[in-house]
């Protein structure tokens, strides 16, 4: 008996795999357009037994093929006797209709069976994917329409928006959205995420924001509309009228400012800092007593910080604002865990902006005393204070500081850090080599600021070491590099103005362009600084410095130059020729600016 049941098994499963190859081979005739072979396949097997869904699909369709309608149509009908509950087979009989040129007896078919499921709620779910399925997405809709018609908008709103999306009907999905939402207003949080469709549509999301606002102007206090016509605001970027949206939302739902708060911290996630600042100052009018006053003061100080350091010049009079706003807020709150962030910028504004190493030095220090610290917070203070200790002088303190930070963050994008800076406080020293093993190792950082200076600075060692015995051409290149770094700006030119007289149609020449560029801009001459960039660009475009020096080129023009057009064709220049480089997402943003204004 046992070997019996072994011989049944195994003649069972040679069926099974000559079925499957048999399936595969009337595939394979199918796609290379052998119909005849195909159906002469697809024929025996399916009346074999019951035929697999995918058999059946390529019968079909390989009937249909060759124009043979008749038999088409028995083998849907086949089908539908095999599986009668099934309805969505009902939409193949259609189908086999208009594909033969009846288009007007499919269309009266596909009414008489819509018509006939709309009682059932499965049975329009089904029908209606059974139209989806063969490519009538109206019919669908259609149907839908008809089931909530019957039964309401619950049963069928999900599979309604879901094939507004796919087809990319938007402004009907606009429409359908709306009327849902003040119908059942449970489905807001569901309609809301399926509009990201609507919203990356610029006419679709102007056509959502002329429904509400007609809407609104009879229901002014309904808060789901004021939040979607707040969205169309942002996905716009109308941010000053989202602002003024935003502040009616926060009243009308009592949110004591969170609304607008969070609106400043997306302004200023996009640079927009008119509105971030505008917000923030908004947080801090609501009085001291508002839960969220100290986060609008951090934030007004994030805000003014972010648009300094954007800014090739600041503008002295906007660094005295902010340092003096970030002395009130310690002289209101003091140093604590809330208010270091902004202390920070303080420390920031003393060694960037205003030269002040040492002042930098004791607020760094008292700020990593402070209680309750994050431990990463801490880590960006230490590398901080290891800058402000290096342009001092203080070479061994700096290396101490940066050595800490990386041995506690290792993996982290921290530590990754704080080996670049200790490479370059190695290269600074003349140290290359070991300066070029923690480079090439950085190469491969998470982040692509460290990975991307790291293979500068890389490149800049490997093209210009074992040029002669002592290195002399690099030594004295890093030691301009280190004296601009400590802002000692005179004594750099210096250096770096003796360097094409000691070392003629050196391979350094470049980077002593670029450096000399930098130089300029420290002393304020822009148009010299410009000049310089562009030998950089024009004579070296193979360079790894070409989009660093494009870049910079166009800042100044655009920032200091008030040059749109000169800015627009550098923009451009380096987002078509360079790619992969750091600088291209902005340069990109910049150039379609100028050519949109």
């Amino acid at each position: 008996m046992r070997i019996i049941i072994i011989v049944f098994v195994a003649f069972t499963w040679v069926c099974s795999f000559s079925q499957t190859t048999q399936e595969r081979l009337g595939i394979q005739f199918f796609e290379n357009n052998e119909y005849e072979k195909a159906e002469a396949i697809f024929k025996k097997i399916y009346h074999q037994n019951t035929p697999s869904i995918y058999v059946y699909e390529y019968y079909l369709n390989t009937l249909i093929a060759l124009k043979k309608q008749r038999e088409a149509e028995k083998v849907v009908e086949y089908r539908i006797k095999k599986y009668p509950s099934d309805i969505a087979l009902q939409v193949d009989l259609g189908f086999v209709l208009d594909r033969f040129g009846e288009t007007e007896k499919a269309n009266r078919f596909f009414d008489k069976i819509s018509k006939s499921s709309t009682e059932n709620i499965y049975e329009v779910k089904v029908l209606a994917n059974g139209f989806q399925r063969r490519g009538y997405p109206e019919k669908a809709i259609e149907l839908y329409q008809l089931g909530i018609k019957k039964h309401g908008h619950l049963p069928f709103y999900v599979e309604l928006i879901y094939v507004y999306r796919s087809t990319l009907k938007t402004k009907e999905l606009a429409d359908f959205s709306i009327n849902l939402i003040q119908q059942e207003p449970s489905t807001y949080t569901y309609v809301n995420r399926s509009l990201i469709t609507v919203f990356e549509e610029p006419e679709a999301v102007e056509h959502l924001r002329q429904i509400i606002l007609k809407i609104i102007q009879k229901k002014p206090d309904n808060v789901m509309l004021n939040e979607l016509l707040l969205e169309c605001f942002i996905h716009q970027k109308k941010y000053a009228s989202a602002f003024k949206q935003v502040k009616y939302i926060d009243r009308l739902s009592n949110a004591q400012g969170k609304r607008v708060l969070d609106l400043g911290d997306l302004c200023l996630q996009n640079h927009v800092f008119k509105e971030a600042i505008d917000a923030y100052y908004y947080i801090i009018d609501l009085g001291k007593n508002n839960p969220y006053y100290l986060d609008g003061q951090n934030g007004l100080i994030r805000a003014l910080y972010q648009q300094i350091s954007l800014s090739i010049q600041p503008d002295s009079s906007e660094l005295s604002t902010l340092t003096l706003k970030i002395q009130e807020l310690i002289n209101q709150e003091g140093l604590t865990y809330k208010t270091v962030s902004s202390i920070y910028h303080l420390a920031e504004i003393n060694l960037f902006y205003l030269k002040k190493p040492e002042e930098t030095c004791i607020l760094l220090k008292k700020i990593i005393e402070t209680p309750r610290l994050q431990p990463g917070f801490v880590a960006k203070c230490k590398l901080l204070l290891g800058d402000a200790s290096l342009v001092q002088g203080l070479e061994w303190e700096a290396r101490l500081l940066y050595g800490q930070v990386e041995k506690q963050f290792k993996e982290d994008a921290l530590g990754q850090e704080a080996r670049f800076k200790s490479a370059k406080l190695s290269y600074y020293m003349g140290d290359f080599e070991w300066a070029q093993s923690q480079l090439d190792v950085l190469k491969m950082a998470t982040t692509q600021l460290i990975s991307n200076n790291a293979m500068e600075l890389s490149l800049l060692i490997q093209d210009n070491i074992g040029l002669d015995s002592t290195n002399q051409a690099l030594t004295d290149y890093a030691k301009a590099d280190f004296l601009l770094f400590q802002n000692k700006v005179n004594a750099c030119n210096e250096v770096l103005n003796l360097l094409p007289f000691k070392y003629p149609n050196h391979s350094l020449n470049d980077e002593i362009y670029f450096l000399k560029a930098r130089v300029q801009e420290q002393l304020g001459d822009f148009q010299k600084a410009k000049s310089l960039y562009t030998v950089v660009y024009q004579k070296y475009p193979n360079d790894i410095l070409a989009d660093n020096a494009l870049f910079r080129a166009g800042v100044i023009s655009i920032q200091i130059l008030k040059d749109q057009k000169e800015a627009k064709q550098l923009f451009e220049q380096l987002v078509f020729n360079y790619s992969g480089s750091l600088y291209v997402t902005e340069a990109r943003k910049q150039y379609l600016k100028l050519k949109n204004e």
